[in-house]
């Protein structure tokens, strides 16, 4: 598939952009969900159940402070979530991605989406 051909949801808008990358890595691999959050727990981008989403989102900041990577389930008051979760950086700031559900490939989709997000959020 060419690059054009993949990259045809785009947005000026950053948050938008950033749920078009989420939403293309959950499709290409099978997922619940993923989620992308900042060093404050804040949510900036999801894609997916929004439930599962916004109850992650929360932990990742606490999990990614301790550890640079997870693969496990995360246990929620009424729910359970198999999840691989990674900090990474973009200009300075830790930024935590993380894929939800037993989907495929999860190491390789959240490279790639870390890679999009860095490039959506990369100044000019």
């Amino acid at each position: 598939m060419s690059q054009s051909e993949r990259r045809h949801n785009r947005s000026a808008n950053t948050t938008r952009a950033l749920c078009f990358q989420l939403s293309a890595s959950l499709k290409r691999a099978d997922l619940e969900g993923m989620v992308l959050a900042d060093e404050e727990g804040v949510c900036l981008a999801t894609a997916g159940d929004d439930h599962a989403c916004d109850e992650i989102a929360a932990h990742l900041s606490l999990m990614g402070r301790k550890v640079g990577k997870f693969e496990g389930v995360l246990y929620g008051p009424d729910a359970q979530w198999d999840i691989h979760m990674k900090r990474f950086d973009v200009e300075g700031t830790n930024l935590y991605i993380c894929a939800i559900g037993n989907g495929e490939v999860r190491n390789d989709q959240l490279q790639q989406s870390i890679n999009g997000v860095a490039r959506i959020l990369m100044p000019a």
